[in-house]
């Protein structure tokens, strides 16, 4: 069973230090170029800038592309962010696409993401050219390089979502010994297994709000508590703590059976399940309020 301590360390391999340098340009603008350099441009004084690559599940298809900005470790909320990614082969980039990234925080209380979309046609290396320009005109590009797969060993958009039998309020002595947040949220009366057999659509976090190692678990319970008031007679909600053995000595906590079986490694992560009891949308990383009812209304209005 997997412990906390690698789970952490999954979240921490992300981060890549970004220079800051005024006018830095992109490595290419055409459809082909050579690989750009690891390292970053020599920083100028006043900014220390970071940018951490959130989604560690990427494969063929078209996937949410999260990123993390911060400044002096302290997160960055008003910066433009333009993100370029290409594909590498033999050191050769080809440039497959470009997208803004806008800041995405609505009930996130400033622990949101910049979020790009993008569609991924081969699998192996690739390379993304992550744009940052702060208000004060500083700005700065640095490569990021990641791999995209056939096929995530997370469950995606259209594949069926494993009928989990996750712990319930019911069969604990209260929710705290299933949830860590303080106080526990009300996302505990039904395991996933159950819901998907009622065919109710559904919503499931995975996140642990008292040991979360990127910070934006709590954060991201707020967020779906906020959709809660007004989808609560059309969505399931269901929030799965990331570890077991939380009490009485949380020391002693493992990941859960739950997260083990859907290969999750990081958190958070909000799964969306339709009627029919497939995944109809996939957030890694914290997922903004407005980002999460946009795709519950697509989930059902498509019945």
């Amino acid at each position: 069973m997997t412990s906390a301590r690698s789970l952490g360390k999954s979240v921490l391999l992300a981060l890549v230090v970004l220079g800051s340098a005024c006018g830095m340009p992109a490595s290419s603008t055409g459809g082909t170029a050579t690989a750009a350099p690891a390292a970053a441009a020599t920083p100028t004084p006043g900014h220390q800038l970071k940018v951490a690559l959130v989604a560690t599940q990427l494969a063929v298809g078209t996937f949410r592309f999260p990123i993390g900005v911060s400044d002096h470790n302290t997160p960055v909320t008003n910066a433009a962010v333009h993100v370029r990614v290409f594909n590498v082969v033999n050191g050769v980039q080809t440039l497959k696409g470009e997208a803004d990234a806008p800041y995405r925080d609505q009930g996130l209380g400033g622990h949101g993401l910049y979020v790009a979309w993008f569609k991924f046609d081969v699998p192996g290396l690739w390379q993304a050219q992550v744009g940052v320009r702060l208000p004060d005109g500083t700005s700065a590009t640095a490569p990021q390089q990641f791999g995209v797969r056939m096929a995530t060993e997370v469950p995606m958009t259209g594949q069926p979502a494993p009928r989990s039998e996750n712990p319930t309020a019911a069969q604990v002595p209260d929710v705290s010994y299933i949830d860590s947040g303080q106080p526990p949220d009300d996302m505990h009366a039904i395991s996933i297994a159950d819901a998907i057999a009622q065919h109710h659509p559904t919503l499931v976090v995975f996140a642990t709000p008292a040991f979360c190692t990127s910070a934006t678990c709590g954060p991201q319970i707020q967020a779906i508590q906020a959709l809660e008031p007004a989808y609560r007679a059309q969505l399931t909600f269901i929030h799965v703590e990331v570890y077991t053995d939380i009490k009485p000595d949380p020391s002693r906590r493992q990941l859960s059976p739950t997260m083990t079986g859907w290969h999750l490694q990081t958190e958070p992560w909000v799964f969306l399940i339709n009627r029919s009891g497939n995944i109809a949308a996939v957030f890694e990383g914290a997922a903004a309020t407005d980002e999460l009812k946009q795709a519950v209304d697509q989930m059902l209005a498509a019945g």
